[in-house]
């Protein structure tokens, strides 16, 4: 017999089953009860929260023939067509592997008929944001004046890319991602059903490990006990490589705090996986350490509670380190989406960056640290010249001091030459981008700086992502503001792609030896 993943065995079937969803679930039921039901639906949320699961059992409810029913009953013949595939007026649909305009038409033509057998034509679109453009405007004017009898279910996990006028054509339903507790109480619910025995704190790091969706947990909870059978332990979790556990996470960034660089890349390499999956581990640990360093470790914002670790960090770091760790964090996840073959090498740079104390300070504590070095280059306090030699001190009153003022310690004079120019800018990029100005060390060179105009050429071998990062809008912009620095002056920044040396030029003497004995001229390489 084929074993059935647990994630489908155990799909919810009712309303009743559905976790973590309540809102929406609420929502969807009163609408049933009170004949108030819409004609299309966006179903949005973080992938495995039961965007199309709530979806199906919505549209199972809608032709159900003992309703519409605040629940499906799962035994009439419409529940269970619905739930063997076999329902001819339920339609679902891939957006991913339709996102033409003419898969759309079709469905549009087709949902002019009635239908065949249940109360209404449900159409489920999966992944709805793949569509094209053209598909979503030939869809626009059946979701603004659908048939009576046609229902629209889409589901999607990135409702940015679904344009406007379809979300306002559509009763548009948030789920969140799921609570930890939450999914670790129906993981047990399922270990029991199953006969398993995992040992303590094993559901507890599924759970954790998968970010509010419940059928990420349930997968990795299939991947444990295919590796190690029905009684699984956390260091048979931890051999499963990726994401790693909360000691691990607190190690590596108390590395960071030590400002131990060797500590740092010695913790990251002990992550044998997806280096996207560590980052992701380290943003939700500092993110609850910022939560409670601004509102308490007893704030109910956060469930489970937070750790021993988590509450340490937030007590010995400020908010403001935090907040600019995680804004430090988020820039290199936007560095490993355009450039993944170099995911380990940004993920180390921002870590090592963060254990700079320069890079990690916050205004008040820079201000500060100027107050004091002005202290310390203040202006010397002299007598005049004039003034005749002291009495003792035991007969002479107090006497005026005179301050004479200093002259203003003059700037550096601007650097000479274009290469001077451009070694400076590459600096003043280092000192808060530092993957930006490596790039441009290895992959440009300033070719002219005329004027307001600075020319960078793309050397030969140049990546595409590489080249996206360095024509991308907010980096053009911080390398002119480098420029801007260094120069005194705006200056646009251009780049420009690698020309190919011309052919060298052809030797008339070779040329006539050659025709002469019948030879070939070869080119060196």
């Amino acid at each position: 017999m084929t074993y059935l993943v647990l994630a489908r065995k155990y799909r919810p079937r009712t309303f009743q089953e559905v976790v973590g969803q309540e809102v929406t679930i609420g929502v969807l039921q009163g609408a049933l009860e009170e004949g108030r039901t819409g004609h299309a639906y966006l179903f949005c949320g973080p992938r495995g929260t039961g965007k199309t699961t709530t979806a199906r059992i919505f549209a199972k409810a809608l032709n159900c023939e003992k309703g519409p029913a605040r629940e499906p009953c799962c035994e009439c013949e419409r529940c269970r067509a619905a739930e063997d595939g076999a329902e001819v007026d339920l339609v679902e649909i891939d957006a991913a592997s339709h996102t033409g305009v003419d898969n759309i038409r079709d469905l549009r033509d087709q949902a002019a008929y009635a239908p065949m057998r249940a109360r209404f034509k449900i159409y489920v679109v999966d992944e709805v944001h793949m569509l094209s453009k053209a598909a979503f405007n030939a869809l626009l004017k059946t979701l603004e004046e659908p048939p009576p009898h046609v229902v629209f279910l889409f589901a999607t996990t990135e409702r940015h890319k679904v344009i406007d006028t379809i979300q306002s054509r559509c009763q548009v339903l948030q789920l969140a991602p799921i609570a930890e507790p939450v999914i670790t109480g129906r993981l047990e619910e399922i270990a029991k059903l199953e006969g398993l025995n995992p040992g303590p704190g094993v559901l507890e790091e599924v759970a954790r490990r998968a970010h509010g969706g419940l059928r990420d947990a349930l997968s990795l909870l299939d991947q444990l006990l295919a590796l190690v059978g029905e009684s699984p332990t956390l260091a048979d979790l931890a051999r499963l490589g990726g994401e790693r556990g909360e000691a691990e996470i607190d190690r590596l960034l108390t590395a960071v705090e030590n400002k131990d660089g060797a500590a740092v890349v010695a913790a990251l390499a002990e992550f044998g996986g997806d280096e996207e999956e560590v980052l992701t581990s380290l943003l939700g640990h500092l993110r609850t350490a910022l939560v409670v360093s601004l509102c308490g470790r007893e704030t109910p914002i956060l469930e489970p509670p937070p750790s021993e670790a988590v509450c340490g960090r937030a007590e010995r770091l400020s908010h403001e380190t935090l907040e600019l760790w995680l804004d430090e964090l988020l820039h290199a996840k936007d560095r490993m989406r355009l450039l993944p073959s170099h995911e380990r090498f940004f993920l180390e740079l921002a870590l090592l960056e963060l254990g700079r104390e320069e890079s990690t300070l916050s205004l008040a504590a820079i201000a500060q640290r100027l107050e004091a070095l002005e202290a310390r280059l203040g202006a010397p306090v002299r007598e005049p010249a004039s003034k005749p030699s002291p009495a003792p001190a035991a007969a002479s009153a107090p006497r005026p001091v005179e301050v004479t003022p200093q002259p203003p310690t003059p700037a550096p004079a601007p650097p000479a030459t274009p290469r001077e120019v451009w070694e400076r800018v590459i600096d003043v990029l280092a000192g808060n981008q530092g993957s930006l100005a490596e790039v441009l060390r290895l992959r440009t060179r300033l070719v002219s700086l005329e004027g307001d105009e600075a020319v960078l050429r793309l050397t030969d071998g140049i990546e595409d992502g590489e080249r996206r990062l360095l024509e991308g809008k907010r980096n053009v912009g911080a390398v002119a503001r480098a420029f801007r620095e260094v120069t005194g002056r705006e200056t646009r920044v251009v780049t420009e792609a690698h020309e190919k040396p011309p052919p060298p030029e052809k030797d008339e003497f070779t040329q006539e030896v050659a025709d002469l004995f019948g030879g070939v001229v070869e080119e060196d390489r």
